[in-house]
């Protein structure tokens, strides 16, 4: 076997004209196998004295893994050397060796080069001290290479074994700091013991041996690089060519370019940078928009902030005012009805008291003429038999225990808020409060539907303050002259300013009249009001022209204004029932100055005062209702069947008189025709007509026939006058 070197430069013609020295000889070495194990009385003792014997060999251990590795690797290196050699330059019995960069196995050998005779086909591996020499000349030539190059080199040599490359210069620093002799191993190894190095070794050399299988590659393409020299026994590696920049820089080709075709692609690249900068100059306007935009509204809001903390604070104001208001009225509300159903118990019990004292009267008045027959409580005789020729109004009657309870009450109203600031007690600091709300934030009053709530807002006070108004007392104010109502006319107006009629809070003082003033005359209606009292029923009647023509909209229906008009016509109904009393049956007589008579007069002169009293509605009321109750109701059953049951007809001449007094001269102004509801009534007057005529006939004297063609020609007139023209024709004809 023959040992390869590299070398650069001289040294390569220094070898070919010098002659190739014998090889020495190497002393060949076995290894013991693993499975035998050492005899311990051969092994030799440690002493002094072995030292001074030379016959002692000292052997490093190999490992099993490390032995098939080199095994294999053998046998690729010649395998591939087989491959490669010309057949006529080696003969199949030579053999030589291959030097590679280091001994797996880790043996020493002589540092000086290594030569062996070609005693067997298996290469033997150099020992570790010839593979580190080795890879420092190798080192050493690589360096001065490198520094006698007068070039850099564009590309690196070694591009395809980088990863090796640099991979072997690390180890190389490594490997020099360990390349100290290595330590010789004295103890007895034991079977255990070898196992246990194994482990060791192949958890640390894991890396090494992956280092090992390059490092064979390596040795396998070097052998492909190589020349033989003229010693055949000798495999001498081939030195690297010199390769120069010119090799490394890459061939390229010019395309084909036109002018044409570059003016296009700059065209091209001049349109799009154009687009991009059109496009970039339209998103930086838009920014600059949005940002102006942005610095208006941080300045409008900036502006705005002042504002709306004024606006929370009065929001916050405005809402513990209410919140404290409605706890107010919410405690307050009972005693205030209370309050009201007493002063309405005492004006009712006035009024029952009137009534029944009438009614009792009448009853006891028939009684005693005869004309019912039934009992009478001793206390309501008459202490004498006359009949009254007028018949008393219930407003002369007023008792003095109604005017000290009337003030009790109303001491006992002012003292319901006498614990409550003004602040909340009265309207006008209430009105202002909500005024504030109006003309300071405008929008969310509108919002919040204030103007409808404003007549429940008012109510309770307003109440109170008008608990002793009774508009059927002559001593009464209008409510227009109370305070409230004062109040409330000028409710968000300002000094300077016009009325808006767009503006809904225009309507306070009609919504109130309606949703709170309305409510209490019903009531008064119904508990007070007299329909037999001719001056109450005037008062009223006033009243409620007036409240209709100024304060309720006629166009739009009102629910509390159809309560009162029921409960009106319900008042005068009951009177018609219970005092409009005129027996039928009763034996009449022909002396008007009989007891009978005269008491039926009575009754018949009650019956035209209320008459009287129901026509006092016509404008107020409906046209349908004031005929039902004073045509159909009244005149109709009761008057004109008392007339016909009469004897004396001259006397019922001015009987009629005072009925057609009563009548409205507006019926008759709206068209020349009797009226449907008046026919049985003119009926009764044409014939009245013929029994005048009849008894004038029968006159003996000049004196009553003047007096029968007087009343004939009265009665006549009386027809003209309820535009019965054609009862007057056939009257005038039969004459």
């Amino acid at each position: 076997a023959v040992v390869s070197t590299q070398s650069t430069g001289d040294d390569d013609e220094a070898k070919t004209s010098t002659p190739t020295p014998p090889p020495p000889a190497v002393k060949s070495h076995k290894k013991k196998k693993k499975s035998e194990k050492p005899d311990k009385d051969k092994m030799p003792k440690l002493s002094f004295d072995d030292e001074i014997k030379a016959e002692v060999d000292f052997k490093v251990k190999k490992s099993s893994i490390s032995r098939k590795l080199a095994r294999e690797r053998e046998r690729e290196k010649s395998k591939k050397i087989k491959s490669d050699q010309p057949a006529d330059s080696f003969n199949n019995d030579e053999e030589f060796i291959v030097m590679d960069d280091m001994d797996l196995d880790g043996e020493e050998v002589d540092p000086s080069p290594a030569y062996t005779e070609p005693t067997s086909r298996i290469p033997t591996i150099p020992d570790a001290h010839a593979i580190h020499k080795a890879r420092k000349k190798r080192e050493l030539a690589r360096r001065q290479q490198e520094t006698s190059e007068a070039y850099i080199p564009v590309h690196n040599r070694r591009t395809q074994n980088d990863e090796v490359y640099k991979r072997d210069n690390s180890r190389f620093i490594r490997e020099d700091d360990d390349s100290g002799d290595e330590r010789i191993d004295m103890k007895v190894h034991t079977e255990e013991d070898d196992v246990e190095g194994l482990n060791l070794e192949e958890e640390k050399d894991e890396e090494f041996l992956r280092w090992e299988k390059e490092q064979m590659k390596k040795g396998a393409s070097i052998n492909t690089g190589t020349d033989i020299t003229d010693n055949k026994n000798v495999y001498v590696e081939k030195p690297q060519e010199r390769i120069s920049a010119n090799d490394y820089i890459p061939k390229f080709t010019m395309p084909n370019i036109s002018i044409d075709a570059i003016s296009n692609e700059l065209t091209g690249e001049l349109n799009s940078l154009k687009s991009l900068v059109s496009e970039s100059e339209r998103d930086l306007e838009s920014t600059e928009r949005a940002l102006e935009n942005s610095q208006q509204n941080i300045l409008k809001y900036e502006q705005q902030v002042a504002d709306l903390s004024r606006a929370f604070e009065f929001y916050q104001e405005t809402k513990c005012f209410i919140n404290d208001y409605s706890k107010l009225l919410s405690l307050k509300i009972d005693s205030i009805e209370q309050v009201e159903n007493d002063i309405y118990a005492l004006f009712q019990k006035r009024c029952d008291d009137g009534r029944n004292l009438r009614r009792s009267v009448q009853q006891r008045l028939a009684v005693q003429v005869g004309v019912i027959k039934g009992q009478h409580d001793s206390r309501y005789m008459m202490q004498s038999t006359e009949v009254p020729k007028t018949c008393p109004d219930s407003d002369e009657e007023v008792e003095q225990e109604f005017v000290e309870k009337y003030n009790s009450i109303v001491d006992r109203s002012e003292s319901v808020m006498t614990d409550v600031r003004d602040e909340y007690s009265e309207i006008t600091f209430v009105k202002q409060q909500f005024e504030k709300w109006k003309l300071q934030q405008g929008e969310s009053y509108r919002n919040a539907y204030i103007t409808q709530c404003l007549p429940l807002v008012f109510s309770p006070l307003l109440r109170l303050e008008m608990l002793g108004w009774n508009p059927l007392q002559p001593s009464c104010p209008n409510f227009e002259e109370y305070g409230w109502f004062l109040c409330l006319m000028t409710y968000g107006y300002q000094e300077g300013q016009d009325p808006s009629t767009d503006d809904p809070d225009t309507n306070l003082i009609p919504i109130i009249v309606n949703k709170v003033l309305l409510p209490k005359v019903t009531k008064l209606v119904e508990c007070c009001w007299d329909p037999f009292s001719t001056q109450q029923t005037k008062r009223l009647v006033e009243l409620l022209t007036l409240l209709f023509e100024d304060y309720v909209q006629k166009k739009k229906k009102s629910t509390e204004k159809d309560k009162l008009i029921e409960s009106i016509q319900h008042q005068i109904e009951q009177l018609i029932i219970h005092e409009a009393f005129l027996p039928f049956t009763a034996e009449r007589s022909s002396n008007p100055d009989s007891k009978i008579e005269q008491f039926l007069t009575f009754q018949y002169i009650k019956c035209i005062k209320i008459l009287e009293n129901i026509l006092l509605w016509e404008g107020v009321l409906s046209s349908d209702i004031v005929f039902k109750l004073s045509i159909d109701s009244l005149l109709n059953r009761h008057l004109v069947a008392f007339l016909q049951t009469s004897r004396n007809h001259m006397d019922n001449v001015e009987k009629i008189d005072m009925i057609i007094k009563t009548f409205p001269v507006s019926w008759f102004e709206k068209t020349d025709k009797l009226l449907p509801q008046l026919t049985s009534f003119a009926t009764y007057l044409a014939s009245l007509v013929q029994i005048i005529e009849r008894k004038q006939a029968q006159c003996s004297t000049d004196t009553d026939r003047k007096l029968h063609k007087t009343a004939i020609r009265k009665v006549m007139s009386m027809l003209l006058r309820i535009n019965a023209m054609d009862l007057v024709r056939r009257a005038a004809s039969n004459s």
